[in-house]
């Protein structure tokens, strides 16, 4: 067995004993996580290689191993508030983890809106849209809220949440348009991928579509107030600080201090 694997998958089962896996568990998830740590090693070039994509590949093999799966714990402190957060990058183990949580949700309660707070660098984007078509298949409206930072994938799933979308006033949010092939034939995955972005943000947004037009990999940049302006979000929330009875008492009459963007149009 390869140092590197074994560290790396010792720090792993470290933190899954940490968490009160039970300790057959954790051994069944060290052998598989040797075997790709190893396999990640190899696809590098070996140990001396481990720099850069190399790093990230090792980096991305781990996460979504599924060497963290766990069943859904109704106990959750989130979970037991209707909540759901997601503060990492978009990939096929955080997808899991937020679609087996809104289904859960949903089951539980179809008529009250399950909260989903967001706060990601990006990532893969079937990851996005798988979260996206679940989400909008369930009863219960889910509210998005994006904090601090909402990149690429993070702000597909905000755009098209179901309920109410909020950003927090420092948030800063990207819309990430790649470098696609636009003369593909109609099943060219550049193709897909393309639409499929445009048709997203065009139905839930008022972002220019020339920006999807644009040859080239273009990033853009949106502060809360821009976001809102063009419709990638319906109001700038601010947090609280105050107590349950005071921010009651500013509902009753009437308070707020939220800014709100124009009505959505139904789809």
């Amino acid at each position: 067995m390869k140092p590197l694997a074994l560290v790396l998958a010792a720090v792993a089962i470290a933190g899954l004993l940490a968490a009160a896996v039970p300790i057959g568990v954790a051994a069944m998830h060290f052998a598989v996580l040797t075997d790709r740590v190893s396999a990640a090693v190899d696809a590098g070039g070996g140990v001396e290689h481990l720099a850069g994509p190399a790093v990230d590949q090792l980096v991305d093999r781990l996460n979504e191993s599924g060497y963290d799966l766990s069943p859904v714990d109704p106990d959750e402190p989130l979970l037991a508030q209707r909540s759901i957060l997601i503060s990492e990058g978009m990939n096929e183990r955080v997808a899991r983890h937020v679609i087996q949580r809104l289904l859960y949700l949903d089951r539980l309660d179809p008529d009250s809106p399950i909260e989903l707070r967001i706060s990601t660098s990006g990532g893969w984007t079937d990851s996005a849209f798988a979260i996206v078509d679940v989400m909008q298949s369930l009863d219960a409206p889910v509210n998005v809220t994006a904090l601090g930072g909402c990149y690429s994938a993070g702000t597909v799933v905000l755009a098209a949440a179901t309920g109410e979308r909020a950003a927090t006033p420092n948030t800063i949010l990207s819309i990430h348009v790649n470098d696609y092939h636009r003369d593909g034939d109609p099943y060219d995955v550049d193709r897909q991928e393309l639409t499929r972005f445009r048709e997203l943000y065009r139905r839930y947004t008022r972002v220019p579509p020339a920006w999807f037009d644009a040859p080239g990999d273009h990033q853009y940049y949106l502060d809360a107030r821009q976001a809102l302006e063009l419709g990638l979000i319906d109001r700038i929330t601010k947090p609280e600080r105050a107590s349950r009875g005071a921010r009651e008492a500013g509902e009753e009459a009437g308070g707020g201090t939220d800014a709100e963007g124009p009505s959505r149009s139904a789809a």
